[in-house]
């Protein structure tokens, strides 16, 4: 192999190694900086019970960006906000609490753990709704991540999906409500897989380690081919 030859196959190999992770399935897991250490996921009616959330704001006209999460590792329920979002000339309580989930089922699936009621009440009894320019972030755990599930908002009548992204370790998933109620993650019914570029065949991974390997012995042969032609230098 010349020493042309070798910079070619490099170049080749990672413009592959780019190509086959950019038709990955979108349901893949994604990369994290640091380790993943997720407690099990604790269901309604299980010992450890799923725990709560609550928190009081008090009154005085100016809601800061605020959050509220419930008590596991990750949390199994968060609600992220920003300032402004809530009216808090009176004081204001959150909560977040696993209910049972309703009689009506969701229209793109099937529930995968807890379903979750956000609520914000006011101290005069007013049960309060976001600022309707400032969405609430609703964060939930599902059960898994494969194919990838979606969170939706259950209003007392029907399910309505919301866009819904990847947030991180253990099964986290993150939505934008400009409405508060129960929500929940849907997995896709009957469990079907994320749609993939790929046709069958060879595995995107075992792809990805030859295409790795190659990578590294075309470096080293092109090392091997340096240090030779620097000797016959001398």
């Amino acid at each position: 192999m010349t020493r042309r030859g070798g910079w070619l196959v490099v170049l080749i190999a990672v413009a592959a190694l780019v190509a086959v992770w950019r038709v990955l399935p979108t349901g893949s897991p994604p990369l994290y900086d640091g380790i993943c250490v997720a407690d099990p996921y604790e269901t309604l009616g299980g010992s450890p019970a799923p725990a709560p959330a609550s928190k009081t704001f008090p009154a005085d006209g100016s809601f800061p960006a605020a959050e509220i999460f419930t008590g596991e590792s990750p949390p199994q329920a968060q609600l992220l906000m920003q300032a402004g979002t809530f009216d808090n000339t009176a004081t204001l309580t959150m909560s977040i609490t696993a209910v049972q989930p309703p009689s009506v089922k969701p229209p793109n699936g099937t529930i995968e753990g807890n379903v979750y009621r956000f609520s914000v009440l006011s101290s005069t009894g007013a049960e309060l709704q976001p600022n309707a320019q400032l969405p609430v972030y609703i964060v939930l755990r599902g059960t898994k991540s494969i194919p990838a599930p979606t969170i939706d908002r259950f209003d007392g009548t029907s399910w309505t999906p919301l866009s819904t992204v990847n947030a991180g370790c253990g099964n986290t998933f993150e939505a934008q409500s400009t409405k508060l109620g129960e929500f929940a993650a849907v997995g896709p019914a009957g469990g079907t897989p994320a749609p993939s570029t790929s046709s069958g065949g060879i595995p995107a991974a075992a792809i990805i380690g030859a295409l790795v390997v190659l990578l590294l012995l075309a470096i080293v042969v092109l090392f091997s081919l340096d240090r030779s032609r620097g000797r016959s230098r001398r």
